[in-house]
């Protein structure tokens, strides 16, 4: 029997880190928008959760739009109910925006900053 509550250390097999990134996003995928919150980010891709019914094919591209960012193309790399991963298909070097917000991250800051009253 499996103790489910042992702490095995499985290895890290992720090349990029991923950070907790809990704000609405949108997909628009052919002419059809998804509404999701993003579960965490990193620079290969975001992961998050329809906020509707249904489910997103795996493998299929779309513009994801992050705040009021420049759009990014992805392809959804996983589907699990509700919730997906979609792998970034465009380099970050041509979203400066994304890779800022990540470099918060990295750095220990918040991803979006508060504004001061």
């Amino acid at each position: 029997m499996i103790d489910v509550t042992s702490e095995r250390v499985f290895p890290n097999r992720r090349i990029r880190p991923r950070f907790q990134y809990r704000e609405p996003f949108t997909i628009y995928i052919k002419d059809q928008v998804f509404r999701a919150t993003a579960i965490n980010i990193s620079l290969s891709g975001i992961s998050g959760e329809l906020r509707c019914l249904g489910t997103l094919p795996e493998r299929i591209s779309g513009d994801i739009y992050l705040q009021n960012f420049k759009p990014i193309a992805g392809r959804v790399s996983w589907s699990h109910g509700r919730e997906m991963g979609i792998t970034f298909a465009e380099d970050l070097a041509n979203h400066p925006q994304i890779r800022a917000l990540i470099a918060r991250m990295e750095n220990g800051e918040e991803a979006v900053p508060r504004l001061s009253a």
